[in-house]
């Protein structure tokens, strides 16, 4: 079992809504977006993988609401190391796309 970590704004977290799923002595992804304030969250990937759709979107919703012009969101652990440019206008099918790598982790 692959334990997630969430790095994201306070904003990303309450719109997704995860169930929080502890995890213990596991080896851990991290998934961070570089923002001023930011919140961490850890569950299970199996946990994440179902709610990638919902976190594409909170991403996306926020990064609309977000005046910078881009932000990089960092995906890093076993096997896996992303950065994913976020311009403001992303897309949900782009950043699926580029998060493919943790529909294939086991």
């Amino acid at each position: 079992m692959t334990g997630v970590k969430l790095l994201l704004p306070a904003d990303i977290l309450e719109e997704l809504d995860l169930p929080y799923e502890g995890v213990r002595d596991v080896p851990a992804l991290t998934v961070a977006v570089d923002a001023v304030s930011v919140v961490a969250n850890l569950a299970t990937l199996a946990t994440l993988q179902p709610h990638l759709g919902a976190l594409v979107a909170a991403i996306r919703n926020w990064r609309l609401r977000d005046p910078r012009p881009s932000v990089t969101l960092t995906v890093k652990g076993p096997g896996i190391d992303l950065k994913v440019d976020l311009p403001r206008n992303v897309s949900r099918a782009q950043l699926l796309a580029q998060l493919q790598p943790l529909l294939e982790e086991e």
